[in-house]
């Protein structure tokens, strides 16, 4: 049975959403510097068998747990997951993909990953399909029904499993990263997400594909007007290799971290193509005490000394 939403049921939906307090508070960067990101039901043991890899009031960005075929299970073996790490005074948060849908057979995880294609209107309009991936589909996020179609699967998964903290991956690709979508109907989306997530009480982590440093004025403000204050946005790339080989973007890369700091975002940064080392000397460089700025972990490593 597919859920049929017009545009002006799913603007009532995000009409009367109203902010809550959010349980989740940002840690103090200066003593917890890490955020662990993908974690899954084997966090458990890690905590228990390694429990000087992790700090009061560290963070687990998104955690899931396999599906199982009783969904009930799966969600008691999530609370009973996150129970322990509160009883560490650790938050944990979930994982959803912002963009893309597929068929609910392939959804593995638990709270489910992505929005099941069976949710959503035949009127959803994508883009295409996730490299490597045909029946995973990408949104186009220009098209306000579509975007409001998923955004209303995106809240019933939210509304089954509670948590202080949402991270939203594929949320935006600026065209400095190839990204071939309107900035502005990227920043759209991110803005009616964040507005689901905080109705319920969660702060939210955006995964944004982009180099800072070529950020227009306009495209930096629409960024900070999207995500919120208190939220934050993660970078897989976050100083990339053309923006190292040049001092001129490098500066200009620096400016603009600051202000989006400066504007209470909080930022991730994902050290995939680069030593984490050389990522954090830099970023010692500018970086101040009061930043909410952190370095994301897989939480199966241990951690690197940041001070």
């Amino acid at each position: 049975m597919r859920l049929a939403l017009g545009t002006t049921l799913a603007m009532f939906v995000l009409s009367c959403a109203s902010p809550q307090e959010s349980a989740f508070h940002w840690p103090d960067a200066r003593k917890n510097g890490i955020v662990l990101v993908n974690a899954n039901q084997d966090l458990a043991a890690y905590v228990r068998n390694h429990p000087d890899w992790f700090s009061e009031g560290e963070a687990v960005l998104d955690l899931s747990v396999l599906n199982r075929a009783d969904r009930k299970q799966a969600e008691r073996e999530r609370i009973q997951i996150t129970d322990l790490l509160r009883s560490k005074g650790m938050a944990a948060g979930t994982y959803t993909s912002g963009t893309t849908a597929e068929p609910l057979a392939n959804v593995k995880l638990w709270p489910f990953d992505k929005v099941p294609a069976e949710w959503l209107p035949k009127e959803f309009k994508t883009v295409g399909s996730w490299p490597g991936a045909p029946e995973r589909k990408i949104m186009n996020v220009a098209d306000p029904q579509s975007r409001h179609a998923l955004q209303e699967g995106i809240r019933r998964i939210w509304r089954d499993s509670p948590a202080p903290i949402r991270f939203v991956d594929n949320a935006a690709s600026h065209s400095s990263t190839g990204g071939t979508e309107t900035w502005q109907a990227y920043c759209a989306n991110i803005r009616e997400i964040r507005m689901i997530g905080e109705s319920m009480g969660s702060r939210l982590v955006f995964n944004v594909s982009v180099h800072p440093a070529l950020l227009s004025d306009d495209d930096a403000s629409q960024l900070v007007e999207a995500v919120g204050r208190g939220n934050g946005i993660l970078l897989e790339d976050p100083w990339g290799a053309g923006i190292r080989k040049s001092a001129d973007l490098t500066k200009q890369q620096q400016a603009r971290y600051r202000q989006l700091l400066g504007e209470r975002i909080a930022i991730v940064m994902l050290p995939v193509n680069m030593p984490p080392d050389v990522l954090m000397n830099w970023v010692r460089t500018w970086r101040q005490p009061s930043d909410h700025l952190y370095l994301g972990w897989a939480f199966f490593k241990k951690p690197p000394d940041l001070k």
